[in-house]
């Protein structure tokens, strides 16, 4: 093989390390040990990792703005890693990664058997923190249920706003009952010591306390939260929507009309595909609150029509519908027919989490899609 031919194929095996050492950059690195009592039972490490990327997968699929990293699992080679390993270049992405300033995220996890449970111990390092050591018990052998408490509480470390979200959305659909075990966890995670470059997880956990609060039925603690949020990130569209909401329900119409403004002008200015319709359905709560129930009725068919799948939008059109057809009698959610399709609720907005009245200022919960 010719000089020119080596020197060719070096370049493109380098070129393939650099893109595989910038692709990693941009994931988080699961790696996990089992103790052999775990092995014998038929839970390897492959599976393990699985079962870990499996339940952060679940947090990070409710929707949010909040971005986060994709995990990886450390035991499923890249196509690159596959052909580096005869070569033992194995080392060499590190090496890259390190020359391009590049560090993606790692957990390294540990599980072992301590008396008659496990303890699983981890490290997490992220690129411009000190290196975190979590520990976790198990009081008995699953270790199923021990990864998937580990997925939770390491990516807390990593965003905390998503694990709380998807904490609220299980409080939602029933699967978490201890709502105040999630609003301690929430209150520890606002006293940390937040960084600079965390204000957009910073600013997200007072959105998703507020939703908490109003959860618990402290809607006077819950109208300080979205100020707070402001007060760190004033451009999210969520923030006054979610202020407008509980203006709604004190009866401030003129700061309700305020805040709904402030969202509609964000919305045009930082354009998200989740908040279209909620603007619509303040909007239209805002004209039912003010009396002008056909109006409200025309913006909440808008939201409809941009999001066929809101259960809310479709409860409220039926009502609105209801009330101006003269109807007698109060309108019955149990009327309302099992729809073909629903969207995902949405946690950190009110107006997705809620049903309110706002000429009787009541809310309750929404009903689950």
């Amino acid at each position: 093989m010719d000089v020119i031919t080596i020197g060719f194929l070096g370049a493109i095996l380098m070129g393939l390390m650099a893109g595989d050492a910038v692709i990693s950059s941009n994931t988080m690195t699961i790696n996990v040990g089992l103790p052999p009592i775990v092995q014998q039972s038929g839970l390897t490490r492959g599976p393990a990792e699985e079962i870990f990327v499996t339940e952060l997968a679940r947090i990070t699929s409710i929707p949010s703005v909040v971005p986060v990293p994709t995990p990886r699992i450390a035991s499923r080679r890249t196509v690159i890693g596959a052909l580096a390993e005869p070569l033992k270049l194995g080392e060499l992405t590190t090496a890259l990664q390190d020359l391009f300033g590049l560090e993606p995220i790692r957990i390294s996890a540990t599980m072992l058997q301590v008396e008659a449970g496990l303890r699983m111990e981890m490290v997490l390092a992220q690129e411009g923190r000190p290196p975190k050591y979590l520990q976790l018990s198990q009081p008995n052998l699953d270790a199923v249920a021990l990864l998937r408490r580990a997925a939770r509480d390491s990516f807390a470390e990593v965003s905390p706003a998503r694990v709380t979200l998807s904490r609220i959305n299980a409080v939602l659909d029933g699967s978490e009952t201890d709502i105040s075990g999630v609003i301690a966890a929430s209150n520890a995670i606002l006293a940390r010591n937040w960084r600079r470059a965390d204000d957009l997880e910073h600013s997200a956990m007072f959105s998703l306390t507020a939703v908490l609060s109003m959860l618990e039925g402290d809607a006077a603690r819950a109208a300080r939260q979205p100020r707070r949020a402001d007060s760190i990130v004033p451009t999210r569209t969520v923030n006054p929507l979610n202020a407008a909401f509980l203006h709604i329900l004190s009866g401030d119409l003129v700061e309700a009309r305020a805040q709904t403004e402030r969202a509609i002008a964000l919305s045009r200015s930082y354009p998200e595909a989740i908040e279209p319709p909620y603007v619509l359905l303040m909007r239209g709560l805002l004209a039912w609150a003010e009396g002008q129930r056909e109006t409200a009725l025309r913006l909440m068919q808008e939201a409809l029509q941009i999001d066929p799948g809101n259960r809310n939008a479709q409860i409220y059109v039926a009502w609105l519908q209801h009330l101006n057809s003269g109807a007698p009698g109060d309108f019955d959610l149990a009327s309302m027919p099992e729809p073909n399709s629903l969207s995902p609720m949405v946690p950190a907005f009110m107006a997705s989490v809620f049903l309110q009245d706002p000429v009787a200022r009541q809310y309750r919960r929404a009903p689950m899609p």
